[in-house]
């Protein structure tokens, strides 16, 4: 098997459940056990989380591992150690070293997902990790990360996203992400609607373990905000970190903050690590997340895709572009909520443009447009990015923003826009 036909399990779709990838890792040798893990579930902010815990452990000298999807430019970058993207050479051996462990399941042939989520537990087991973080891909309880036994469980924020697979109910989205819980592991919960919050905190009680909120474990005072990041003090556990110039923009990323930064002390108390929290977040980085890839004049790349990001980032762009006029490039996969997106940026809209990804999953410009006519919004089908790009610089203060998908890295990077 090469990355080609790795990739050619995509057309299996998406198959609940954890027989196959227990059977996997069972030929594999079971590798998730081979090192101490941190979930990480939830709807938004999951990433920005995952990344600032990574970073905080590297910084603190321990061997990290990052397990995250989908990637922006390069499949590499889904596994990496010490913050560096799997080399080629090793990927091509760890496609075979799993098609091999595959084949001897005796059970249906592994999905795309379950494949990619045994390479990075293998890669992560014969790198020496000492620590890996690990993202769910989507909901939890049957996701196939669900097989490790972490040290600490962390729950982001919850909202409506992957209807046709998690449903419409928020209860039951919840009930899915609560399913990464585990008896004997602590856990984490982000700021979520009541409802979510009270599926979580039973799903914790039932099986007897701690659970505490990320507002009742960290407090923040901003000292100073840019567009590019924010200093801020930060009070956790009764510890004070003083002067940390995060280098990620906008409030909403001092929620995910203050979700890493309790998950950590967790993890501290448990492990007794003496943890460089200050450098650890210092030096984090996560691109595609309110990212700006221009100044003069701003160009922001922002892989929001369900309408709860779409709502952060028109709070975030009130907040940091106040009185500008918005324009937006929005792509998007076919499987998303594209009216709740349109319709949550719509007021922050001056001009909005729309372009087709690349992929099978992908919606044409064409059809985001119709989308947008049911709700009295008018996008401009483009086949590229000129138009957009002498819209904001025909006009004073204007802003240019990219989302709906992370997929619309690749698009980026053709044009010169992004590199990673």
């Amino acid at each position: 098997m090469n990355i080609e036909q790795l990739f050619a399990r995509t057309a299996l779709g998406i198959r609940p459940g954890l027989d196959v990838i227990t059977a996997l890792l069972d030929q594999l040798g079971n590798p998730q056990r081979e090192f101490k893990s941190i979930h990480v579930a939830g709807t938004n902010g999951k990433g920005s989380v995952c990344a600032m815990i990574e970073s905080v452990l590297r910084a603190s000298g321990k061997k990290t591992g990052l397990y995250t999807s989908p990637h922006l430019i390069r499949f590499n970058e889904r596994f990496r150690v010490n913050g560096q993207d799997i080399p080629n050479e090793n990927l091509d051996q760890l496609i075979q070293a799993v098609e091999v462990a595959d084949s001897k399941t005796g059970l249906r042939p592994a999905t795309f997902f379950e494949l990619s989520t045994a390479i990075a537990f293998e890669h992560f087991k014969r790198s020496g990790v000492e620590y890996a973080v690990i993202e769910t891909g989507m909901g939890g309880r049957w996701d196939a990360t669900n097989v490790i036994q972490p040290v600490v469980s962390v729950i982001t924020r919850i909202a409506l996203d992957h209807a046709n697979y998690l449903g419409e109910d928020l209860e039951k989205i919840a009930w899915e992400k609560a399913g990464i819980i585990k008896e004997g592991v602590p856990v984490i919960c982000g700021p979520m609607p009541v409802a979510a919050e009270a599926v979580v905190y039973k799903e914790a009680a039932d099986k007897k373990v701690p659970i505490l909120g990320s507002e009742e474990a960290a407090f923040f005072q901003v000292l100073d905000s840019r567009r590019t990041d924010q200093l801020v003090d930060i009070e956790a556990s009764g510890t004070d970190y003083r002067n940390i110039r995060l280098p990620l923009g906008g409030s909403y990323q001092l929620e995910n903050c203050g979700i890493a930064v309790a998950a950590l002390e967790d993890l501290s108390d448990i492990e007794g690590l003496k943890l460089q929290m200050k450098k650890g977040l210092e030096t984090v980085r996560w691109p595609g997340r309110f990212q700006m890839l221009s100044m003069k004049p701003p160009i922001i790349f922002d892989g929001g895709h369900n309408p709860n990001g779409a709502e952060t980032l028109f709070q975030t762009l009130d907040e940091i572009f106040p009185k500008f006029g918005n324009g937006f490039v929005f792509g998007f996969m076919k499987d998303k909520d594209v009216a709740g997106i349109l319709a949550a940026l719509k007021p922050a809209t001056e001009k909005a443009f729309a372009v087709t990804l690349p992929g099978e999953r992908a919606m044409s410009a064409e059809e985001i447009a119709e989308v947008g006519q049911t709700i009295g919004m008018k996008l401009e089908p483009i086949e590229d990015l000129q138009p957009a790009r002498n819209w904001v610089e025909s006009g004073k203060k204007r802003l240019l923003c990219f989302t709906g998908s992370l997929y619309l890295a690749e698009e980026l990077r053709r044009q010169g826009l992004f590199n990673g």
